[in-house]
């Protein structure tokens, strides 16, 4: 099991090991929004297979995230700072994040990182955005975006997943799983650790 961030709480805990999530109430508080990196501050950064890396695609492709908070009724509060050092696919999932097609690469995904130590998924469900059933009851750590990360972010449609560096650093961002069916979710895999070699070299 993956220790930093799914050991925040029990809840994301047995999630992640693939016990049947109870159903959370989350309250959420998330300081003003930093401002993305420029086009003229940010590092340029190759193309990688399975994400967007570059600003055309996300404006905020190489900006920091922004802080946030999400506290949990029996658990201690998520922030920004449980991310750090680790890398971490968050995924922004709503009702209209495809149904069980999407469900199906969604744990597939889920179930890849638990392969990598190094490597958490962390599933946010936009406030403006209720819940596909499909969607909820799934087995994989998830949270409810009380108040509006997601929209700090600038997302307005889901899924999306972006890709978290450990100094926190927006890597990557793309669109559904389900758009590249005849590939599912290997070349995510394979994107990530070519964004981690071109992040190590000097």
């Amino acid at each position: 099991m993956r220790k930093s961030l799914l050991g925040v709480s029990m809840s994301l805990a047995f999630a992640a090991c693939g016990q049947p999530q109870a159903a959370m109430s989350t309250d959420a508080t998330v300081p003003p929004t930093e401002q993305a990196v420029s086009t003229d501050t940010a590092k340029p950064r190759a193309s990688v297979e399975g994400w967007d890396t570059d600003l055309t695609a996300y404006a905020r492709n190489g900006s920091t995230l922004p802080s946030f908070a999400m506290k949990q009724p029996d658990g201690p509060e998520l922030t920004q700072e449980n991310l750090r050092d680790r890398w971490t696919i968050l995924a922004f999932l709503g009702n209209d994040s495809g149904g069980k097609p999407e469900k199906d690469y969604v744990a597939a995904l889920n179930s890849a990182a638990d392969q990598d130590p190094d490597l958490d998924f962390l599933a946010i469900r936009p406030a403006a955005q209720p819940a596909d059933a499909t969607i909820a009851r799934a087995a994989w750590p998830a949270l409810d975006d009380a108040a509006g990360f997601a929209q700090s972010l600038g997302i307005e449609q889901t899924p999306v997943y972006l890709l978290i560096g450990p100094d926190l650093t927006i890597e990557g961002y793309r669109g559904a799983l389900s758009a590249t069916p005849d590939d599912g979710i290997k070349s995510v895999i394979r994107g990530i650790a070519e964004i981690r070699k071109q992040i190590a070299a000097p």
